[in-house]
């Protein structure tokens, strides 16, 4: 079977692409000093495929909180809560940047945590075979 092409994702999901929009404009803030009334226009211009892609972002990100919880999250994770310079800066990005570093920093971090764990089971292993104690 073929893969659906955007347009045909767009008619079985939401019937025609003004209903996408709308939806998106729900999701996807305006940008800088732009009326909802501006940035449905644009969106209208924007092709179909990109259209499903900010959908899943902009879903994405209202399951992740938001853009502040997102920034919170990021802050946590990296262990720089009171940094509100940093966190100041990382509102100002795009939410997709927000999300993908969101993403990486969620790897990292389960990494780390995977990589701290392994060393603490082998030291104590390595301490009962030893029968030294710290």
């Amino acid at each position: 079977m073929a893969k659906k092409s955007p347009l045909q994702i767009v008619k079985d999901r939401f019937g025609d692409k003004p209903k996408l929009i709308e939806k998106l404009a729900g999701l996807i803030e305006p940008q800088g000093g732009e009326s909802g009334d501006e940035h449905q226009r644009r969106l209208r211009n924007v092709s179909n495929a990109k259209l499903l892609h900010l959908l899943a972002l902009g879903e994405r990100v209202k399951e992740l909180g938001g853009r502040d919880a997102i920034v919170k999250k990021i802050l946590e994770l990296k262990k720089q809560a009171k940094d509100h310079e940093y966190g100041d800066k990382l509102k100002k990005l795009p939410l997709g940047k927000l999300v993908d570093m969101f993403a990486s920093v969620q790897r990292a971090a389960k990494a780390a945590g995977s990589a701290a764990k392994a060393a603490a089971t082998k030291a104590t292993k390595v301490t009962k075979k030893t029968g030294k104690g710290g």
